[in-house]
């Protein structure tokens, strides 16, 4: 059987990754390491899928424990409002819902921000980071910088994601994230959350040996479905319990 185009595709994006962020993962190492020592946590917000890498960086087996994910559905679980209006797909373009997930959040000064947005155009995203930049907090942006450059992208006023971030890291997704046209006007494949993950794993190693190196035994979580799992991770959720979010099962 011949191999599918899109494991051609991920090859590739992967290499380009490889190949071109490392610096700037790197650096962002740095930026989450240097709060992590000071006490703060690395705060991470996305909206739709872009939420798949915010939570390969939270709460996970093997990730570390200092890194608190936002979301939309922040402003139902933890501010009260509504349901309905959230599961509209559009209603990350909405102005103000930053603002208020921000405020629930509370972070403090030392933290830093992890913002991700494949097209990094959508309000909830850019105001996040403006709200950040505003409040001095460092920022770290995953973004694709085909779409956010891409004259088919649709048009917003402002500044994109991208033009906010201390750090950009490209996903090196395509505008539109579907890389693989299957039949004419038919596209497939997205790209943005398998570069992203990778990106998440690749940061989480350089923070923990940017940590050892400065004598800081890294805080990560281990499997709760490994015997030791409870015990090891109750005294990293009491650590961080007024600081990071809990997520659902």
């Amino acid at each position: 059987m011949p191999e599918p185009a899109y494991a051609n595709i991920a090859r590739t994006a992967l290499e380009q990754v490889l190949a071109s962020q490392l610096d700037a993962i790197e650096s962002a190492a740095t930026l989450v390491a240097d709060t992590i020592a000071a006490g703060g946590v690395l705060q991470t917000f996305g909206t739709g899928h872009s939420r798949i890498v915010t939570l390969e960086l939270a709460a996970r087996a093997g990730g570390l424990a200092a890194v608190s994910m936002l979301a939309v559905k922040d402003l139902v679980m933890f501010g009260n409002a509504e349901p309905a209006p959230i599961l509209d797909p559009t209603y990350e373009r909405e102005p103000g819902l930053a603002e208020q997930i921000y405020r629930l959040a509370a972070p403090s000064a030392q933290d830093v921000f992890l913002i991700v947005s494949n097209s990094g155009i959508n309000a909830a995203v850019v105001e996040m980071a403006a709200l950040a930049r505003d409040r001095a907090h460092p920022i770290i942006a995953v973004t694709s910088l085909a779409h956010t450059r891409s004259a088919g992208a649709r048009s917003t006023q402002g500044p994109h994601l991208a033009d906010l971030a201390d750090v950009l890291i490209d996903n090196h997704a395509p505008a539109g994230d579907a890389a693989l046209e299957i039949t004419p006007g038919v596209r497939i494949g997205a790209v943005s959350s398998f570069t992203g993950v990778l990106i998440a794993q690749l940061l989480t190693e350089l923070v923990c040996r940017r940590l050892l190196e400065r004598g800081i035994d890294p805080p990560v979580y281990i499997s709760a479905n490994l015997a030791q799992g409870d015990a090891h991770n109750k005294v990293l959720h009491e650590r961080y319990r007024d600081r990071v979010r809990p997520i659902e099962p």
